[in-house]
């Protein structure tokens, strides 16, 4: 191991010590005649492992032998084997690097023995920087490229690679001349040494797309990457009418010829269809494929399967299986093991093919509106935007708005508006804003053209009965979603049952999932509202009474998390199981989605007279709208209560909700009218002796108080501070005692009383921190901030400010947060840390920016920059 020769045992145990300490736990031992050995597993030693799996590899065929060598390739350091070993390590390291080259050479032999072209290309280029001007290596290179390009492409390498190297060697000049004689690209020789037959069977005329330009790359990028890196099967599924058949046969003749350049077989399926036409048998279209490829057709159906894959496992072939329904259908079709390839569509999600197959599943959406008002706007004459381009421009939102994206929805219009008058436009757009007329609308307009209703019409009868049942009860469900939890409410049967039928839905593309929530697409909501008129009214009533009994009690689940204690009589249903919160932050993340959606139920619940469950809903919906800054519409929907829930509510709940709506009107600058709302609360419960009349008498008092206080009244905000606080401790109410300090503060701040306002803040902080109340701890805190910050305690004042913010943001109250953190910035900036201002103003500018986004009216609103 010495370059010098024979070294003592002395030295020689200094070495084996010094090898200890510098890799701990190596496995060295000595023997007695003096000698030491490395005891280790063969397979760990590097160079015996690779020997061992390149020798047993060159006994395989190319399908093994190609990732069978390149899993021990990569032992090999990319400058070579035996890096920074002494010189006296020459000779092993030239042998291992010859070991190396001749492994790869093996491996790209196999590679292009399995028609891996692409494969051959990428490697041979990166291994020209390892080996350069190896004439081996660039003969496999100009075989890969004469059977995937054109011959010049050929010629053009070896021209530049003889002006780099030289003359080649007879051998490779060989190779040269054999492969670059005229030949079509990427096409192999039959055993007879003629050219197969190559099929191209798409369907003809001419297809354009709008949009889909990342699908069509994600198409392309699945079928074009080689048989080694190639997806065998790519499914592509989706909801009737979403455009995967278009969509296949717009892309594929852009790379059919170049990728698979012995064919690309086509059938349609026939799984779906509006004439109810017999699907294709498996036989006869494995019958036909044959034909096409010039081969004889066996008489079984076994027989058709075995030469069919057997054809295919040698040539690059692309089978495009349109319309498929089922996998008893569609397995008999696909290619087995080899180089050829298929896609497939069908609206059934096909679970089984991307379980059991190498298969790609990809998921067509409907067109986002860019792309879907792009389509109309193609079929827009000029006469039609002629002296009214808004009104057009006007028409084809709406239009956009009612199709969501569904190309052949959208593809129907488009028509009618080519064919049409700007009168026949204005009719177009009042059909379609007629929910009842919406469907027959956009029926085919000729005989080549199959209607929505038709294309829904394929999949709906295709269904079990209580699939069926359970999408016209989603259709009375008003969406735009559902959680997994409110399905299974709607369901009459078990929870199993219905999530069997939800999943068959879903893998009929009938209805879409992203996450925990299900939806449908509003014009499957449309055809389906047509079905649901068969449950009978009473099953349509006793839906409505579930879909308003869940929501309720999951929008209240939620805020008793946000607010602790607030006391509503909602009804105890246990057998409703809905989604449990741990904590607020989850609790506004659930509500973010479920929003919408019991938006829809609170207008499901008035339109069908159930004013209980409006009242109840919109107050229990109070909480996350205040936090979201959606106060107009919390004080919309706590209006309509006050008008129709009078016979249903107590004089303490009235009070509530008018203190809910004052609430709202004063996060919206409307002090007055929160002020009217606050009198009329007090009237209500002044004179009532119960003690949840006073407390509900102290709390409008208290809100009263920080009204007259904005509006400059100290001396009666005061006042009311002061009644509340008294009635407060009369209650024993610790958290109410702490909101009314915290108002005395304020109020004392207003005066440049610091001291007093000092002292009722602290005190306020105390009572806030024996609760739970992260809410009123945050707002002390923002007071304690204020009071530091007028006398010049900044770093004080920046703590407080810190910590107010921390607990907004636990409490996912962005507009509070944002708040906070302006202030933060403001002492930050007094005291020189611009870093920290930095900082501090970017996260209220993403604050800021999330608060537009839900309530966009607030854009207008005062300092909302």
């Amino acid at each position: 191991m010495w370059a010098n020769g024979s070294t003592d045992r002395a030295t020689i145990r200094q070495g084996i010590t010094g090898l200890r300490k510098a890799v701990p736990g190596i496995p060295v031992a000595s023997s007695r005649d003096g000698s030491w050995a490395l005891e280790v597993a063969r397979e760990l030693v590097d160079v015996a492992h690779f020997r061992d799996v390149r020798d047993r590899a060159l006994t395989q065929g190319p399908a093994e032998r190609a990732p069978a060598l390149r899993g021990v390739l990569h032992l090999f350091h990319p400058g070579g084997p035996l890096q920074h070993c002494p010189s006296s390590f020459a000779d092993q390291r030239s042998t291992l690097a010859e070991e190396g080259r001749q492994a790869w050479l093996e491996c790209l032999r196999a590679d292009l023995a399995r028609h891996d072209m692409a494969a051959v290309l990428e490697d041979t280029d990166r291994l020209a920087a390892r080996w350069p001007g190896d004439q081996e290596l660039f003969a496999l290179r100009v075989q890969a490229l004469a059977r995937s390009h054109d011959t010049s492409i050929v010629k053009q390498e070896v021209g530049e690679w003889t002006g780099r190297w030289g003359r080649p060697n007879a051998s490779l000049q060989a190779c040269i001349a054999s492969w670059t004689a005229t030949r079509p690209k990427g096409r192999r020789l039959d055993g007879q040494g003629t050219l197969p037959r190559v099929p191209r069977q798409l369907p003809g005329g001419r297809r354009t797309l709008t949009g889909r330009s990342k699908e069509r790359k994600d198409i392309k990028r699945a079928l074009t990457r080689g048989p080694r890196h190639r997806w065998p099967v790519t499914l592509l599924c989706g909801l009737p009418g979403v455009g995967k058949s278009a969509l296949v046969l717009a892309t594929v003749p852009g790379f059919q010829e170049r990728s698979f350049p012995d064919g690309t077989l086509y059938a349609d399926l026939h799984g779906y269809t509006a004439e109810r036409a017999e699907r294709a048998d498996p036989a006869d279209v494995l019958a036909g494929f044959l034909h096409a490829l010039g081969e004889p057709v066996p008489a079984s159906l076994n027989d058709r399967i075995s030469a069919y894959r057997s054809v295919l496992a040698e040539r690059l072939v692309l089978v495009v299986l349109d319309n498929a329904r089922d996998m008893e259908q569609l397995l008999p079709l696909l290619p087995g093991p080899g180089t050829s390839a298929a896609i497939v569509t069908s609206r059934n999600a096909l679970r089984g093919l991307c379980d059991n197959e190498e298969a790609l599943s990809m998921r067509i959406n409907p067109l986002d509106n860019a792309e879907a008002a792009a389509l109309l706007r193609k079929a827009v004459r000029a006469e039609h935007k002629a002296g009214n381009p808004a009104w057009t421009d006007q028409l084809i939102s709406e239009l956009v708005e009612v199709c969501e994206g569904l190309p052949l929805a959208l593809t129907i219009l488009a028509s009618r508006i080519r064919q049409g008058t700007r009168s026949d436009l204005r009719q177009l757009v009042a059909e379609v804003r007629d929910h009842h007329a919406r469907l027959d609308a956009l029926d085919g307009i000729d005989k080549n053209q199959i209607g929505v209703r038709v294309a829904f019409d394929c999949s709906y009868r295709e269904l079990s009965a209580p699939a069926a049942v359970l999408l016209q009860q989603l259709a009375v469900h008003p969406g735009p979603s559902i959680s997994g939890e409110a399905l299974t409410a709607l369901s009459p049967v078990s929870g199993i049952a219905a999530g069997r039928a939800a999943a068959e839905l879903e893998s009929a593309s009938l209805l879409s999932r992203t996450d925990e929530r299900r939806a449908l697409h509003r014009l499957i909501r449309e055809y389906a509202r047509e079905h649901a008129a068969s449950l009978g009214e009473e099953v349509r009533a006793r839906t409505v009474r579930q879909i308003c009994a869940h929501t309720l009690k999951q929008v209240w689940t939620c805020d008793q998390t946000l607010v602790e204690g607030r006391d509503l009589p909602v009804p105890h249903r246990p057998e409703l199981g809905v989604y449990e919160p741990e904590t607020e932050r989850e609790a506004m993340e659930f509500l973010d989605q479920e929003y919408p959606t019991a938006c829809a139920v609170l207008g499901l619940a008035r339109e069908w007279g159930d004013t209980r469950t409006a009242w109840l809903l919109s107050m229990a919906l109070v909480t996350y709208q205040w936090r979201r800054h959606r106060y107009a519409e919390a004080a919309r929907n706590l209006v309509d209560v006050l008008a129709t829930s009078r016979d249903m509510t107590s004089a303490s709940e009235r009070a509530m909700i008018h203190r809910m709506v004052a609430g709202s009107y004063l996060n919206m600058d409307k002090t007055d009218a929160a002020a009217g709302q606050l009198r009329s609360a007090i009237a209500l419960t002044e004179r009532l002796p119960s003690e949840k009349d006073r407390t509900s008498l102290a709390l409008s008092l208290n809100m009263l108080a920080g009204v007259r206080r904005k509006q400059g009244m100290a001396d009666e905000a005061r006042r009311h501070f002061l009644r509340a606080l008294a009635v407060f401790r009369e209650l024993d109410d610790r958290l109410d005692v702490g909101n009314a300090l915290n108002g005395l503060a304020r109020l004392d701040l207003d005066r440049r009383e610091t001291a007093g306002a000092l002292h009722h803040a602290e005190a306020a902080r105390e009572v806030f921190e024996a609760t739970a109340d992260l809410s009123s701890q945050a707002n002390v805190f923002v007071t304690l901030g204020d009071i530091r910050a007028s006398t010049d305690a900044l770093a004080e004042a920046a703590a407080d400010y810190t910590s107010a913010a921390q607990l907004y943001r636990c409490l996912d109250y962005w507009a509070r947060e944002s708040r906070a953190l302006r202030l933060l910035a403001r002492v930050e900036l007094r005291g020189g840390k611009h870093a920290e201002v930095r900082a501090a103003l970017r996260r209220a500018r993403e604050l800021d920016a999330r608060v537009r986004e839900n309530d966009p009216a607030q854009q207008d609103r005062p300092g909302s920059r």
